[in-house]
């Protein structure tokens, strides 16, 4: 099987170090504020912390000297912002989110750019008897687990592993009706739990299991041209080392299209009538406030793909499906939703095939996105008839139409309306 252009996947990579360049000259000091949009606005310490990250995960490929150049100078770019006098304040005055302000020091230090002075006042907050006064959920654990390994050079102890069975790692996500933040933990964990691939993967299931339920989640998001969360939820299989899958490996394939046809993975944050009112220094800013993040997740996952044994295929090969199967499931599925649909359609039909379970996934997505649960009933009757139903998704659908049925039967016999008489 032919694999993809490493060529290409550095010039990708490199391309999303370029947009960090800019991203911290626009925002590392001030942040982005959008007064029409105030929900999309984020302080200056996201795009930090972010641009740490993205260089911890190129620096993988620090061999490649295009990489290497750009890690080394986005590494010097941000370390008097890492450092600032507001990061020192901010970690006195709130020592249980020592290491959440510390992680661009963390991996700077990591990347050969120490500062023991730093290091000495950290070691001080973080003895504080307040230094686990924050609930936090799993992911937010781990994380803080996995920067404090990084800085003290620990290994993981059992506490990861009570983290990672309390996480939506361990327990069924909701892939039709989850929030986005349900989907952006089961994503991050993965970053945390392989170290962005140099460490060997801790998970609490089977990689099987939990790569059946990514992709789930893949055709959800794709579905929403949502790239973001589509190019996260692709970070598992080059993390985990596993083989790409052929829906990973269309995958892939969808968000490179579309970023050679665009120049920048597109979000679901820009206004494009008010970019193309914008001109200058304010178009450059909006676009680079709004999509810069997208930018970054194609950088982690071509950093990813470039390890050893992760570079994805070029051609999309796995077990056929009945040719009727697939064009019935076909039916099901709009014509003219997503940047997918184009790309599937110039496959050869032998990788068609090997696409099925990907196509019921998507059909399952778009009927229930239009609470059409006619179609979905019969998708799932049809995935039964050709022994195709047994992924995550299928099993959620199936549970939800299930729960409809109950649900309405209930409103027929009006409980709740208080026309039943209370018993004696």
């Amino acid at each position: 099987m032919s694999i993809w252009n490493e060529a290409d996947l550095e010039a990708r990579l490199c391309h999303a170090l370029d947009i960090a360049r800019k991203t911290i000259t626009y925002f590392a000091t001030t942040g982005f504020t959008d007064p029409e949009s105030p929900a999309h606005g984020f302080g200056p310490e996201k795009p930090i912390a972010e641009t740490a990250m993205l260089i911890y995960a190129a620096s993988a490929s620090a061999h490649r000297p295009s990489v290497e150049s750009r890690v080394n100078e986005l590494a010097r770019l941000l370390i008097p912002h890492a450092r600032t006098e507001r990061v020192l304040v901010d970690i006195a005055l709130h020592p249980a989110l020592a290491f959440k302000f510390a992680v661009p020091h963390i991996l700077l230090t990591r990347l050969g750019y120490a500062d023991a002075s730093f290091d000495e006042f950290l070691r001080l907050c973080i003895s504080s008897q307040v230094r686990n006064g924050q609930d936090r959920p799993p992911s937010a654990s781990l994380e803080r687990k996995w920067i404090s390994c990084l800085w003290t050079g620990q290994k993981p102890d059992a506490g990861w592993r009570v983290d990672l069975l309390n996480s939506v790692l361990n327990w069924p996500i909701d892939i039709l009706g989850g929030l986005r933040d349900d989907a952006y933990a089961f994503t991050h964990l993965f970053m945390y739990s392989t170290d962005f691939g140099f460490q060997p993967h801790r998970l609490p299931r089977r990689r099987a299991t939990i790569l059946g339920v990514a992709e789930s989640l893949l055709a959800r998001y794709i579905d929403a041209e949502d790239y973001d969360l589509a190019g996260e939820v692709l970070l598992a299989w080059p993390l985990t080392g596993a083989a790409w899958s052929p829906s990973a490996a269309f995958g892939f394939r969808v968000l490179a299209s579309v970023e050679d046809q665009v120049g920048i993975l597109p979000c679901g944050n820009v206004n494009h009538a008010r970019l193309i009112r914008l001109e200058g220094h304010e178009r450059v800013r909006y676009a680079l406030g709004t999509a810069y993040h997208t930018a970054y997740v194609m950088g982690f996952l071509c950093a990813a793909a470039l390890g050893p044994g992760r570079v994805p295929p070029t051609s999309i090969a796995g077990p056929q499906c009945r040719n009727s199967c697939l064009s019935r499931l076909m039916r099901y599925v709009d014509d003219d939703q997503g940047h997918w649909h184009s790309e599937f359609s110039s496959l050869a039909e032998r990788e068609k095939g090997s696409l099925t379970s990907f196509v019921l996934n998507m059909a399952i997505v778009q009927k229930c996105r239009k609470h059409d649960y006619g179609a979905v009933n019969e998708i799932l009757t049809l995935a039964c008839d050709y022994c195709s139903a047994s992924s995550p998704i299928c099993r959620q659908a199936a549970e939800l139409l299930e729960r409809i049925a109950s649900c309405s039967v209930v409103m027929r016999l009006g409980t709740g309306d208080g026309s039943q008489v209370r018993a004696k």
